[in-house]
């Protein structure tokens, strides 16, 4: 469930202009050679300021973002604005997503899903799963275990690598949950998805103080369903 808090981090923050490499990379491979992609639909949960949308509506295709912060929603707008793009921006919950079952090529999970419980984590992207079109895609960014802080982070009670504050790990605070991702909970987390891929991506960061790992899970939606 989106936290309040996050508002907080969007007014005091200033973040980035462009998207992550790996979700150019998975765009590239994936769209980049559709005859219309104005025509290519994708959904973005928890864009925050827009910085992937902006890379979306660039390169020619529709693009939808929904996050909980009015906030940050008003970020994206103005951001979109200022260089005559175009995008659908929703308030609302990624749990319950206002849209209808099979409406879009691809959903975008960039570090959102795992801002919640495991329960609530598998919720959302079930419901990323329903929105996508039979044979869409799902490109999901997920924080994973081994990311520096578990060691001295305040545990969620009854929940394994669920944190409710990492004061040294590379998380924001005061937002909420924070749950990193073991290997053997993908299967669970991204079960709607019968076809999956699976990478990671490890760097540092604070002059080597702080290890950063991710897992990039990319799920393709059964073509029957």
């Amino acid at each position: 469930m989106w936290n309040p808090g996050w508002d907080d981090v969007f007014r005091t923050k200033q973040w980035g202009a462009y998207p992550p490499e790996e979700l150019v990379r998975f765009v590239g491979r994936n769209f980049f050679a559709a005859e219309d992609r104005s025509a290519v639909r994708f959904l973005e949960i928890g864009c925050g300021p827009g910085a992937n949308l902006v890379f979306l509506a660039q390169e020619g295709f529709s693009a939808t973002g929904l996050d909980g912060s009015k906030i940050a929603l008003e970020q994206a707008a103005a951001r979109l604005k200022d260089l005559r793009l175009s995008a659908q921006l929703d308030q609302g919950d990624a749990m319950a997503l206002p849209y209808a079952e099979a409406a879009f090529d691809c959903v975008i999970d960039v570090e959102c899903a795992y801002a919640n419980t495991f329960a609530d984590s598998r919720r959302i992207l079930s419901e990323a799963h329903r929105v996508l079109k039979p044979g869409g895609l799902l490109f999901s960014k997920a924080f994973m275990t081994g990311t520096s802080g578990e060691a001295t982070g305040r545990r969620l009670d009854g929940e394994n690598n669920t944190y409710l504050e990492m004061p040294d790990g590379p998380f924001n605070m005061g937002y909420g949950i924070i749950r990193l991702t073991a290997e053997e909970e993908i299967p669970v987390l991204y079960g709607d998805f019968a076809e999956r891929s699976v990478d990671f991506v490890i760097r540092s960061d604070r002059n080597r103080s702080v290890e950063v790992r991710e897992w990039i899970v990319i799920g393709r939606k059964s073509a029957g369903r």
